[in-house]
């Protein structure tokens, strides 16, 4: 067989190629989207959310196509920063969604970020829910179902350790004790000295669980907590030295560590936790919640109400109490969520066996849902007929596996790449909104596909 050798000399070193000719097909999901998106409706939410944060009259303009094309398909194919930067680059597709086929604009990975900052949770949110109204509005979801569960949104945070906590508590008073410039900050760097050598002590030699570790661990502990004690006293005596509006800068900080260092010493007194335990110092909604699961007693994060719908589409929102929960009261919150999206309630209503409760049936009888579908407990059948049931049914077992599909590291939505509740909650909202414009994209698709066959 011969072979073609065409491009494999260079002949000029120095030679460019300006411009290539890339052919996109019109069954890309970005050039689907691109011609069916909302965009007026999207870029009006997103400046609603952006005003909040930032002058939006003032300034250098924004390129608000290229900015939400870049966000969609960040969060359609959880791309990071710098990921999503090269393909809106080099990506002919991509450029397409962002509206630069005939341009030979861009953006960088930093102003992605701000963008994704001024829209906020609250704006992901928004925007998922318009996306949710369009796809209602070409027939590919709508308001019949509300099949909702809780999961957890596990948190990036280390295995939370009381030792650790207090190490890091005495890190944290140093770093404030240096930024507010004390005369006495030798003082404090003792105290965090001794403090980091406690700590260093119990992770080398109280290994182990036999009862000599196990008590000379709880003595160390008890030293360390004092040791950290010390330095928040010391810090709050100093604090009054200053002027009251560096006083203010510190003082909601203190009060916390303060509280955790309370937590603390209830477990080294009792040998139990408290309740509503603080298991991050800067993740401060994460808990401790349950889950009984073999592998996985436990997880530590945020739980969150997903609610699956019509076509497979989804919602969702952290739930208002921190911490595990029964769900005997949950209807509300999930109709809540529900009304928000479409204005109206569902006809049916899915729910595991957690929700059934006297409360949750009161309040979707008011409410006005045609069929509770909530999964009874015990030996009690479900009072809908056997064709709703085997449906009902059905869609309880598509929820777990929205969820899990959102769960994937793909969507980003557990253990999310983020520094702060607030983006951990955007995060939430985020893989939500990529995961509903990939399901858009199919569905538009399939019906393109099928208007073809037909013809």
């Amino acid at each position: 067989m011969s072979t073609d050798l065409r491009g494999i000399h260079q002949s000029n070193f120095f030679e460019k190629q300006v411009m290539l000719s890339v052919f996109v097909s019109d069954q890309s999901r970005y050039r689907v989207l691109s011609n069916t998106l909302p965009w007026p409706e999207l870029a009006e939410a997103a400046n609603q959310y952006r005003a909040q944060k930032v002058s939006i009259h003032n300034g250098r303009a924004l390129n608000m196509r290229l900015h939400l094309g870049a966000h969609i398909a960040q969060g359609m194919n959880g791309w990071t920063d710098r990921q999503t930067e090269e393909m809106v680059r080099y990506h002919a597709g991509v450029r397409i969604l962002c509206g630069l086929a005939e341009s030979t604009d861009s953006t960088d990975r930093t102003s992605i970020e701000g963008f994704r900052t001024q829209v906020g949770p609250n704006g992901v949110e928004a925007l998922n829910q318009i996306i949710v109204r369009h796809a209602m509005g070409a027939g590919f979801t709508g308001t019949d179902l509300c099949a909702a569960d809780t999961t957890v949104q596990e948190s990036p945070i280390a295995y939370p350790t009381e030792v650790g906590h207090m190490k890091n508590i005495s890190e944290k008073l140093l770093g404030i004790g240096r930024s507010l410039k004390t005369k006495s900050l030798n003082t404090l760097k003792s105290l965090q000295k001794k403090a980091k050598s406690i700590f260093t002590e119990i992770r080398l030699f109280t290994r182990g669980k036999s009862e000599k570790a196990l008590e000379k661990k709880k003595e160390l502990s008890l030293k360390l907590h004092t040791t950290v004690k010390k330095m928040i006293h010391f810090t709050q005596k100093k604090l009054k030295d200053l002027s009251v509006g560096a006083q203010a800068q510190v003082q909601e900080k203190m009060k916390f560590y303060d509280h955790v260092l309370g937590q603390v010493k209830q477990w080294l007194q009792t040998g139990k936790h408290p309740k509503d335990k603080i298991v991050s110092l800067w993740e401060q909604s994460a808990r401790a919640i349950s889950k009984g699961k073999t592998g996985k007693s436990c997880e530590f994060g945020r739980r969150w109400i997903i609610t699956r719908l019509q076509g497979g589409y989804v919602i969702g929102k952290p739930c208002q109490k921190l911490g595990a929960d029964a769900d005997t009261e949950i209807a509300d919150e999930v109709m809540i969520n529900f009304l928000n999206t479409f204005g109206e309630v569902p006809n049916a209503f899915v729910y595991d066996r957690g929700g059934d409760s006297t409360r949750n049936d009161t309040f979707l009888d008011n409410v006005g849902i045609t069929h509770n579908c909530i999964f009874p407990k015990g030996k009690k059948k479900m009072n809908v007929s056997e064709d709703i049931f085997k449906a009902v049914k059905s869609e309880r077992s598509l929820n777990e596996a929205s969820i899990a599909t959102i769960k994937h590291q793909k969507y980003n939505f557990t253990k999310p790449r983020a520094k702060s509740t607030q983006t951990c909650e955007l995060k939430g909202q985020f893989a939500m909104m990529g995961f509903n414009i990939n399901q858009l994209a199919r569905d538009i698709i399939q019906r393109w596909e099928m208007k073809l066959e037909i013809t």
